[in-house]
């Protein structure tokens, strides 16, 4: 039991991790980023090349990650969801499916259909607390990703950017009358949000192996732990991160991994029925 539950809160904290970029991305600009799951296996892919071909750990990645990847968000931004902004609509929801397939095919043609491994120096060390054992990646990978949510949040409530991005995502018209550039914030929070993705599958890939499909099965993740927490909520995606990872591995310990996510799903359901909003957001953000 206490195996699993702390297991499941250090995959959860990588799995919250992704999730604030995909709640930010919905809470600023009403984007529903389908092909999120895609920038967290383009992350995982620059671990693997650079462990394959220059020989260095994959957690070295998490300097180059975010900025590649949400490099990759930006231009995703500007030439396919800009037009979306404001609305979710059939059209967006379609046009980041196609995203997600056009990238994970090419991920497909560069790398191949075979899952892939890499060794960070962290993979083969354990801390021993008692009954409990837990690998020294999963404990770095956590608080890398614990960190950078704090950091997130941080910026979003103290800088002036931060404000800036609360009032675009409150009113964007408002805030333009007021001399604020929407155009550019949502520029920057969707290079922010992709890049978290990017940086997730930078410390995911030191202990998670990664194919094509990888971002398929996270993507979700990301989607159930955003609204278990608050349509929006930073912080609150982060937490249903953490209750994703929780409830994943409870199931696998004592019932079966191969049905770890119908208790998710399950979750998804009784929340959307029941409490729409999530754990932390407005009555009015769904």
């Amino acid at each position: 039991m206490i195996q699993a539950l702390v297991s499941g809160i250090l995959l959860g904290g990588v799995y919250g991790l992704f999730s604030v970029g995909f709640s930010l991305a919905f809470g600023v600009m009403r984007i529903v980023n389908f092909a999120h799951g895609e920038m967290v296996m383009l992350g995982m892919y620059t671990g693997f090349l650079v462990f394959t071909y220059l020989g260095l750990d994959p957690l070295l990645t998490v300097f180059v990650a975010p900025f590649l990847v949400g490099g990759i968000g930006v231009l995703a931004y500007l030439f396919i969801y800009r037009r979306y902004v404001g609305r979710t609509t059939l059209q967006q929801l379609l046009a980041a499916i196609a995203l997600a397939l056009i990238l994970q095919s090419t991920a497909q043609l560069v790398f191949g259909p075979e899952t892939q491994a890499v060794r960070s120096v962290f993979a083969s060390q354990y801390l021993l607390l008692g009954p409990v054992f837990v690998s020294y990646a999963q404990v770095v990978a956590f608080a890398i990703a614990a960190v950078c949510v704090l950091a997130v949040e941080g910026v979003l409530r103290l800088t002036r950017w931060g404000q800036v991005v609360r009032a675009v995502a409150d009113d964007a018209e408002a805030a333009e009358i007021v001399g604020q550039n929407a155009q550019w914030v949502n520029v920057t929070a969707f290079g922010l949000a992709t890049g978290l993705a990017g940086l997730a599958g930078a410390v995911l890939v030191t202990y998670y192996p990664v194919n094509p499909h990888v971002g398929f099965v996270l993507m979700p993740i990301a989607l159930i732990a955003t609204v278990l927490g608050g349509l929006g909520s930073v912080g609150g995606a982060f937490i249903g991160g953490l209750i994703c990872g929780v409830v994943e591995q409870l199931t696998s310990a004592y019932w079966t991994p191969a049905l770890q996510d119908i208790p998710l799903y399950a979750l998804l359901l009784l929340f959307l029925a029941f409490r729409p909003f999530g754990l932390f957001g407005r009555a009015s953000a769904h």
